[in-house]
């Protein structure tokens, strides 16, 4: 919004159109972004209080976060499969959430140089994926791991 003073003690504002977005693409990641964000606050707050106000930050152990994600080497329940879920959407859309905005930065950025664009692109997609599937994998086979790589899924 714009402001012009026409008379003193009397302000007029003009209001500008929304700039139109470079395609439907950026409407889309736009929108994505303010409802990632609107959700990643509810799920982080709401881990928030759950392992600071619930537990309490002096009793968080080991063995709550094991029971929670479920020992290897036992059987799962559903309980444990809605927290994995739990983690897994948070990880998801900050990780989403995290390469669109680098993205757009990058793209304010060197949107007049094409080629260091998509470069800077390839990279920051490439590390994102390694880190989804590091995740993605501890949610799947647990934070320990196994040697033997035996899903805790059994």
């Amino acid at each position: 919004m714009a402001s012009a003073t026409v008379t003193p003690g009397r302000t007029v504002r003009k209001i500008r159109p929304i700039p139109q977005a470079r395609n439907n693409f950026e409407r889309g990641m736009w929108l994505f972004m303010r409802y990632s964000g609107l959700a990643l606050v509810f799920l982080t707050l709401s881990h928030f209080w759950m392992q600071h106000v619930l537990i309490g930050t002096h009793q968080i152990q080991v063995t709550d976060t094991m029971t929670r994600w479920g020992v290897q080497g036992q059987t799962i329940n559903l309980d444990n499969i809605l927290w994995r879920i739990y983690y897994a959407v948070i990880l998801i859309l900050a990780v989403v959430h995290g390469i669109n905005g680098v993205r757009q930065v990058t793209y304010d950025y060197f949107a007049q140089k094409p080629a260091l664009y998509k470069g800077m692109m390839t990279a920051i997609v490439a590390v994102a994926a390694l880190i989804s599937i590091g995740g993605m994998l501890a949610l799947v086979f647990g934070a320990a791991g196994d040697s033997l790589g035996t899903a805790a899924l059994r």
